[in-house]
């Protein structure tokens, strides 16, 4: 399955790590890991994330971080739309840009 990323997801991963990274380098590489497999599930799986208000939207929570994917189902796969702290949001709708 493809998976396609939006530009904000790319900014969001992208902050995340560099946050992380400041306080722990080791840290930065194990969420970067657990992303890149949380992403690659739901592109095996897509509609075994949980739902959102939004249509074709799903959402999966990473595990042990508390970091939320959404993503949008596609023909050919998925399109990650945001990864944001778990505690920020739980419906696409409420994320803060």
């Amino acid at each position: 399955m493809k998976v396609v990323y939006a530009l904000r997801a790319l900014r969001d991963i992208g902050e995340i790590l560099e946050y992380v990274h400041t306080r722990s380098p080791s840290g930065a590489r194990n969420v970067s890991l657990a992303i890149e497999y949380s992403i690659h599930a739901c592109a095996l799986t897509p509609r075994a994330g949980g739902r959102t208000d939004e249509p074709n939207v799903y959402r999966r929570p990473l595990g042990k971080y508390r970091y939320t994917i959404f993503y949008r189902t596609r023909t050919d796969g998925i399109e990650v739309i945001r990864v944001v702290h778990s505690a920020r949001v739980r419906q696409l709708s409420n994320v803060p840009d």
